[in-house]
């Protein structure tokens, strides 16, 4: 529903008027606050309603108004708050439908490092990854966006680094938890583009604005996206759980530029077939090529490609490898669409070269399709294997095959008609030709693959080409039946037939199912046939000579297209090349499809046999039924099936709702009768008797069950056999549902795969129009829902209810899936029935246990339905009213299944039940302006519509009033049946559950639910005791008062002087009023009275509302809850008086206080309850409460003081509307216990004390709680250190809602922090000290001139001096404690602040060098944890260009103080750097200045005296190679070079040699992180490299390592695809390298 409601909605928006825009942004803006939930839902409102799409000259009404605004918040904010993800999506719409007209460039590269983070890619040799979650861009922003904005060059920039980036991930071997995401994020970007060409090329004209020539797409923009992203989705395509995603990219990028991958994917796959021992590879790119197969003829070389992409393609069909197979036969399937299977000969001379040496490959079609049809019999000859072994597989199916074998199948039907439908007449009598010889010497088991496939290969030869499947298939196989029958005289009389004849009879009957008008010729030898094997022994011989019976008729009664394939359409015109008809797509206008339509005569022949075989069925059940005459249970069934057989083919033309609809008590309307569509001419009905066929036959149906219930109920096939029949005769009209939807599903595969997107609408190959009018007429046929209940339907359904309540668990459970069927098809038919199903369920009670538990079982699952059909979730009263007290009265036996249905009918409700409606309204505007829209097109209209309005809304009432009426009478005959002593637990809980969920806002409970649901709180079953908790709760909220509201200007300063709106966020002058402070906490109760709270965040903090602010009246004003509904006194007075009844709120207490394993943790359901109380009757129940609480905080059990925090709680949050004097006198009560309690706190209870300070203390307005903060505030210097940290923690909690009115409170507990700096408890102190800097934001707008709180910069500013002697201590440990957790806690505040929304400062970095030193200090490892997590949040937040730039001066700063940094940190600094540098790609690489340090600094570090400085400086480097953020340039790579050749000093004691070791090592190194930024790929310069570093390999240590570690590396990375990449090397240099690779021998 909601889904559908935002599809609605989408729709909606192009017709909102233009001030739409500015009236939304007016009501939703003032919600804007970045701490509280309001902003996200605001952002999701707009995000769902604000118009996008408008004229250009309009877009000042528009997004104008607000998406630099947005652009500019978004942008602000370095974390990922709530809200982002509604605001991308609206960008990306904003973008999609106003391409051309808004320049993004500007934006370009904080929208792509956005993207990119949200990728969350692990970076750097520690393979970090975010800090936090990241999930805003969704996949469809991250396609639109990017799409939208594709024609700037800016963009397409951005798009080529950030590919380049992410490469190396796409790599199968390079596979992580990033991976899904990845892929399903970047895949789908060459869709949206094709979607945007679409757009562009091929949109008919439309009111929607046109897109700007400058912005369309041109080809060469095209192909440059695909060269960017053609890398990504050819690595994809071999990973292990994306290729599915890589194919459908490949698919789309060859459908926009086939020169660009059709090269590629052709060397490929010709690569792939020369090896065996890839079968995933080639697997992938048969995929990938088959896919990409319907634009290959756009690509210049392709049609060259068809005939040995054929030939290379047959050897794929591997009876070893099913896998292998279906990719090979889809593959076939789909060149065999695209290409007519015929020689192309009598070309013409005006041919070219080219052209007709492709017209002479075609001759090779013949003998391809001759193997590739020998193939597939080869398979299907594998697959005919003993059903035994594969029992488990084959359950699914439903028949003998498994489910390999079914998908197998599924693409052999695709192929062969599509070949039989483009192949010529020659090569079709070869195939069929081949078939008969398969069919008639083999023989196959009926149940297996091979008879099924082989059969259906028959049979779609046979109804393509009928004409000559008729004397080479049909006319031969019914002579070879016939010639096994006349070999089996006594076939009728055998048990067992023989495979042979069974498979000769599958075979005839399912090829004759699709003749057409051929098979009237064999009309007299085919009822030879039946006469001679309708009633076998043999039960499956017996089986399908029934399907025989049924496929005659079929054939000639159904409707369906008979020209499949067409002469005329490979006829070609006068001078054209045969080769144009490669690849040919046509309009539905230029296909004319021919139908078979049954005229007078076939009807009547058809009649005619329908009653000759039926008649001896009919008169043996009728006398079976009678008692006349006595036949077994196998009998009754053969004539059941025959019966079923012939209807089904016959249903077609059998009356449907030819019986007037039965009249429904409380229905207002009528069905109209449903009649089957026709084509061509009206069908004439088949009658029986001279009477209607379902008539006649539910009659005898009715007597047979009769007989066999009554009698015989040890005849449960038959009983079964009987709802077979009862479904057909009920709602079958042609096709079965089933064969429809698979043919549908069939279909959609198929035109999924063989779609243009990007071309001309309904612009397809010719057999996909054919198929597509077949499913139209079947889907018409089949699924006309809404028909009427009839007489006949309603015995019917009443003989299925009684099967489906009878004692055979199998004969239920056919009859219920029955009765679930029927219901589904007839509109409110399961009323019409409901009564006799409870009053079965109402007689099982009388019943013995065995068939009571049945009876009982079967009306349950008839009540519990299928999907959507349960009668406990129908929204009716009526029924409602009926079934739920039913189903608590229910009578039934300890039986452990029937325990088993009433749990499922308690889950149905609990999980499935949505409140039914129990009144209706009408809006009075609308029905004005629905008569004025009827009045303006005629006045009699007006009157008609006044006249039907007034008595709608009469009989609107009285259906309100009876549905209050009905819900009062169920509910309280649900108490009532609760309240009997003599009721089952299973009844009791599963009624009470009933019951929780009748508890209602819109109308008040009865006095009896009321009185109930209080003494339920004692019950002693946990869950009944808890779903009364949730029942009190709704009572209390129905009972409610309304409050009055007033609505005030807001806009004032703290004397009420009015001033203008205001234009900047945060703290004003306007908004002060409502900010804490304490001199302004009210002390009297006038000061209180007249005090405004607002409890809501967001008012005030972007602005006020248009309108004025509304606000609860003064409690002067306020009507006492006593006082306010007198409908509501009696309710009161029964809860009243439980509540204050002292052994009643005793036993209470004692099971709250209870120890509940499951109930280990604050209590949410118990809060709300008690707060409802506690704000209804105020002070009257205190006492009592307050009696327990002072006993439970005394105590330190867990249990305890999680009630008592429960109550507390719920105490201060329903005490908020109480008078002044009464919340005076709480306070004086409760702060004393609370400051008790806070002294017993423990390690178990913390976190229920956290939560009562965050719900009671820290929700809503502190200028009414601020008394009860002074109390939890108040840390004294004699606690333990476990009770100061329990107090943080607790006043954490207070400050946990980030409230930015608490401006004067923020800077009290910042000074109460900062006392305790040097403490042991870092991790709430830094919790609270995020919460202070919170509100130091960097957002559009921010107002100056008053102060926003506290400021990071400023506290990290302060300590930093002191925090800086740290660098100075030497030692093996850290002596300076006090100082030691100063530093500790402001490295914790970094990673919460950073964390945090809270935009990231440069100055902060200044604790860059500190926290490389400390991070792997093995002196403190709490702290090197801490560091490594700061820096994290530093490498992984979005920088701002100050940051940047201070960034790079603190890793210069690191890297190059040698004397005062270990080494530690210069290599922890290197780490950070590209970590630093991925996650800020776009930004940093835009600055040539930024990106020439970086480099300088990185090679200046390859240099480093420290080996280990050097190696990661390598590492670091191999990564900005890969990324392309630094060129790999002949340049870059003669300088390495020039290091590498450093010559080396004799004297290698000498300070000269160490220098020229250190920096040939530098040279090494960086040739080696050229070969390491390329682990799977071989660019040009690479072997070179190789051979530089190859002359190195017996330098000194550790340059020798190096080379010896970079040549392992490389055979690892390089191994897989060796056999390609050995391609890129001269003979002499794969010599060298080999002998550098493999290891030389032991004995050498």
């Amino acid at each position: 529903m909601e889904e559908d409601m935002r599809e609605l909605i989408g729709y909606c928006r192009y017709y909102f008027p233009l001030s739409a825009t500015q009236e939304m942004l007016d009501e939703f803006r003032p919600m804007f606050c970045p701490f509280d939930d309001s902003m996200a839902r605001a952002m999701g409102y707009l995000a769902m309603f604000l118009p996008t799409m408008l004229k250009p000259t309009e877009a000042e009404h528009g997004y104008k108004l607000w998406l630099d605004e947005f652009l500019r918040l978004w942008l602000g904010f370095h974390g990922v708050p709530s809200w982002e993800a509604p605001m991308l999506q609206l960008f990306s719409r904003v973008a999609a439908e106003n391409i051309g007209y808004i320049p993004w460039d500007n934006y370009v590269s904080s929208i792509f490092t956005k993207f990119l983070r949200t990728l969350e890619l692990p970076v750097g040799k520690k393979q970090l990854q975010l800090v936090y979650s990241n999930e805003s861009f969704d996949d469809s922003s991250a396609v639109l966006w990017p799409v939208a904005m594709m024609h700037s060059e800016a963009c397409m920039v951005a798009l080529e680094r950030v590919f380049k980036s992410v490469e190396s991930y796409f790599h199968p071997s390079n596979y992580g938890n990033w991976t899904d995401k990845l892929s399903s994020t970047l895949m789908f970007i060459p869709s949206g583009l094709v979607a945007r060409l679409q757009l562009e090329r091929f949109r008919p004209r439309d009111w929607m604005p046109d897109i700007p020539a400058e912005a369309c797409l041109t080809d060469a923009q095209i192909r440059r996206f695909v060269r960017a992203f053609k890398p990504l989705a050819f690595l994809n395509l071999f990973s292990r759980a994306a290729a599915d995603e890589a194919v459908e990219a490949i698919k789309n990028m060859a459908l926009m530029a086939p020169d660009e991958i059709f090269p590629d994917l052709l060397e490929k796959f010709y690569a792939s077939v020369e090896t065996l021992t890839e079968p995933l590879r080639f697997q992938a790119i048969v995929s990938a090529l088959s896919a990409s197969l319907p634009y290959l003829f756009s690509y210049k070389e392709g049609k060259k490609n068809v005939v040995p992409l054929m030939l290379a393609m047959l050897p794929g069909i591997d009876s070893n490898d099913s896998r292998k197979t279906m990719a090979a036969l889809g593959f076939f399937s789909t060149i065999s669409v695209m290409v007519p299977l015929r020689p192309c000969f009598n070309v013409g001379e005006d041919l070219s070269e080219a052209d007709q040496e492709i017209c002479g490959t075609s001759a090779e079609f013949e003998d391809i399709l001759v193997q590739l049809l020998d193939r597939c019999l080869s398979i299907i000859d594998t697959f005919t294997v003993d059903s035994g072994a594969r029992t488990h597989e084959t359950k699914q199916t439903g028949t003998d095959m498994s489910l390999e074998e079914k998908m197998i199948k599924i693409r052999m039907d695709l192929l062969w008609i599509t070949v039989f439908t483009q192949t010529d007449d020659k090569t079709a009598e070869i195939l069929l030709e081949k078939l008969y010889k398969t069919a008639s010497t083999n023989i196959y088991p009926v149940q297996q693959v091979g008879s099924i496939a082989t059969s259906s290969m028959c049979v779609l030869a046979t109804r393509v080409r009928p004409d000559l499947a008729k004397p080479l298939l049909f006319h031969r196989l019914l002579k070879l039946l016939e010639l096994s029958l006349d070999e089996r005289p006594g076939i009728i009389e055998m048990s067992n037939a023989d495979d042979e004849f069974l498979w000769r009879l599958k075979i005839v009957g399912d090829v004759a199912a699709v003749t057409g008008r051929h098979i009237l010729e064999f009309i007299p030898r085919l009822k030879s046939v039946l006469t001679r094997t309708l009633l076998m022994q043999c039960p499956v011989g017996h089986r399908l000579a029934a399907v025989l019976s049924r496929s005659i008729i079929t054939t000639l009664l159904r409707t369906y297209p008979i020209n499949y394939y067409d002469p005329q359409f490979y006829v070609l015109p006068t001078g054209a090349s045969p080769l144009e008809q490669w690849g040919k797509l046509v309009y539905p206008a230029d296909v004319k499809v021919e139908w078979h339509v049954p005229d007078d005569e076939i009807i009547s022949l058809c009649s005619a046999f329908f009653e000759e075989f039926i008649a001896d069925p009919l008169e043996a059940l009728d006398q079976y039924a009678k008692g006349t005459l006595a036949i077994d249970d196998k009998k009754v069934q053969k004539h059941l099936h025959i019966i079923e057989a012939l209807f089904t083919a016959i249903s077609s033309h059998c009356g449907f709702d030819f019986e007037e609809a039965i009249p429904l008590e409380g229905a207002d309307f009528a069905y109209p009768k449903a009649d089957l569509p026709i084509i061509a001419r009206e069908q004439r009905e088949i009658l029986l008797q001279g009477q209607p066929v379902r008539t006649v036959l539910a009659e005898l149906l009715h007597r047979v069950a009769d007989r066999i219930v009554n009698g015989l109920q040890d005849e449960t096939k038959s009983l079964k056999s009987v709802l077979v029949v009862y479904k057909a005769v009920a709602m079958l009209r042609g096709p079965s549902a089933e064969d429809v939807v698979g043919h549908a599903q069939a279909l959609s595969l198929v035109k999924k795969e063989l779609d243009n997107r990007l071309g001309p609408k309904k612009h397809r190959f010719r057999l996909l129009f054919i198929e597509k009018a077949r499913l139209q007429h079947e889907v018409r046929t089949v699924f006309q829902k809404a028909s009427r209940v009839t007489k006949n339907r309603l015995n019917i359904l009443r003989y299925v209810v009684r099967l489906a309540v009878s004692r055979y668990k199998e004969v239920r459970s056919v009859a219920q899936t029955c009765f679930s069927s029927i219901v589904a098809m007839l509109q409110l038919s399961y009323r019409y029935i409901l009564d006799d199903i409870l009053a079965y369920l109402a007689a099982s009670k009388d019943k013995p246990d065995s068939d009571n538990d049945a009876q009982l079982k079967g009306c349950l699952f008839l009540l519990l339905g299928g999907k959507n059909l349960a009668y406990l979730l129908k929204h009716d009263w009526d029924t409602l009213r009926k079934v739920f007290p039913a189903v608590v009265r229910a009578q039934h036996s300890d039986n452990p299944t029937v325990s088993h249905v009433f749990d499922a009918l308690s889950d149905t409700i609990e999980t499935k039940f949505v409140t039914t409606g129990l009144t209706a309204t009408s809006s009075v505007p609308a029905n004005k302006v629905a008569g004025a829209i009827l009045g303006t097109m005629d006045l009699e209209l007006e009157v008609i519509f006044e006249h039907a309005l007034t008595f709608g809304m009469k009989k609107m009432e009285e259906r309100n009033a009876r549905n209050r009426a009905l819900y009062v009478d169920m509910v309280n005959e649900l108490v009532t049946l609760l309240s009997t002593p003599q009721i089952r637990l299973k009844n009791f809980v599963i009624g009470h559950v009933f019951l929780s969920y009748f508890i209602r806002n819109d109308i008040l409970p009865p006095l009896s639910v009321v009185a109930f649901t209080v003494e339920r709180l004692l019950d002693s079953n946990d869950k009944t005791r808890r779903s009364s908790i949730l029942m009190m709760t709704s009572i209390l909220r129905s009972i409610k008062p309304t409050r009055k509201r007033i609505r005030i200007n807001p806009c004032h300063d703290l004397i009420g002087t009015p001033l203008p709106a205001p234009t900047t966020v945060g703290m004003r002058e306007d908004n002060l009023w409502i900010c804490f402070n304490e001199s302004t906490v009210p002390a009297t109760e006038e000061a209180y009275d007249n005090t405004v709270f607002i409890d809501k965040m967001w008012p005030g903090y972007y602005g006020w509302p248009k309108d004025g602010l509304e606000v609860h009246a003064p409690i002067s004003q306020q009507v006492a809850p006593e006082n306010a509904r007198p409908d509501t006194v009696d309710l009161e007075t029964a809860i009243l008086s439980r509540f204050t009844n002292e052994p009643f709120m005793d036993a209470l207490m004692k099971f709250w206080s209870a120890e509940d394993f499951a109930h280990e943790a604050f209590d949410s359901e118990n809060f709300l309850v008690l707060r409802g109380l506690f704000r209804h009757f105020r002070d009257k129940i205190v006492p009592l409460f307050l009696k327990h609480t002072r006993v439970w905080v005394k105590s330190r059990e867990e249990h305890h003081q999680r009630a008592a925090a429960e109550v507390l709680t719920a105490l201060i949050r329903g005490s908020k509307r109480w008078p002044f004097k009464m919340v005076i006198a709480l306070r004086q009560e409760i702060i004393p216990i609370i400051q008790t309690a806070l002294n017993n706190i423990t390690g178990e209870t913390q976190g229920d004390w956290v939560a009562f300070a965050t719900n009671s203390i820290g929700d809503g307005d502190m200028r009414r709680s601020f008394p009860l903060l002074n109390s939890v505030m108040s840390v004294s210097p004699n606690d333990t250190g476990f009770q100061t940290t329990s107090k943080l923690a607790v006043i954490h909690g207070a400050f946990e809602c980030s409230d930015w009115r608490r401006r004067d409170l923020h800077y009290k507990v910042l000074e109460l922090i900062e006392s305790r700096l040097t403490d042991s408890y870092r991790d709430h102190s830094a919790y609270l000290l995020s919460v202070c800097f919170r509100h130091d934001l960097n957002i559009p707008n921010m107002e100056t001139r008053v102060d926003q709180g506290p400021k990071a910069t400023d506290f990290f500013l302060k300590y930093y001096s002191r925090c800086l002697t740290l660098m100075q201590q030497d030692g093996t440990r850290l002596t300076t404690l006090g100082l030691l957790n100063l530093f500790k806690t402001v490295v914790k505040t970094i990673v919460t602040h950073v964390s945090s929304l809270a935009c990231l400062r440069p100055d902060v970095l200044q604790y860059y060098p500190l926290l490389c030193r400390f991070e792997n200090d093995p002196r403190d490892g709490d702290l090197a944890k801490d560091c490594i997590s700061a820096l994290t949040c530093f490498s992984q937040v979005f920088l701002s260009e100050n940051a940047i730039t201070r960034l790079l001066q603190e890793v210069r700063a690191v890297v190059l103080d040698s004397a005062n940094m270990p080494w530690r940190g210069r290599v922890v600094a290197l780490d950070n750097l590209q970590v630093c540098v991925f996650n800020n790609l776009l930004p940093i690489m835009e600055n040539p200045r930024w990106v020439g340090e970086i480099a300088q600094l990185i090679q200046d570090r390859l240099l480093d005296e420290q080996i280990e400085v050097r190696q990661m400086a390598a590492v670091t480097l191999t990564g900005f190679i890969q990324c392309d953020f630094i060129p790999m340039s002949q340049a870059f790579i003669r300088g390495f070079r020039q290091l590498a050749t450093s010559v080396l000093p004799q004297d290698r004691s000498s300070a000269e040699y160490t220098q020229s070791v250190v920096k040939r090592h530098a040279g090494v190194l960086g040739l080696s992180a050229c070969i390491a930024a390329h682990p799977y790929e071989v660019p040009p310069v690479i072997p070179d490299i190789l051979m530089d570093l190859g002359e190195h390999i017996n330098d000194p240590p550790p340059i020798s390592q190096s080379v010896r570690a970079t040549f392992s590396e490389f055979r690892r990375t390089h191994h897989d695809s060796w056999r390609e990449h050995k391609e890129k090397f001269s003979d002499d240099q794969l010599a060298v390298l080999t002998d550098l690779l493999v290891s030389p021998n032991y004995y050498a």
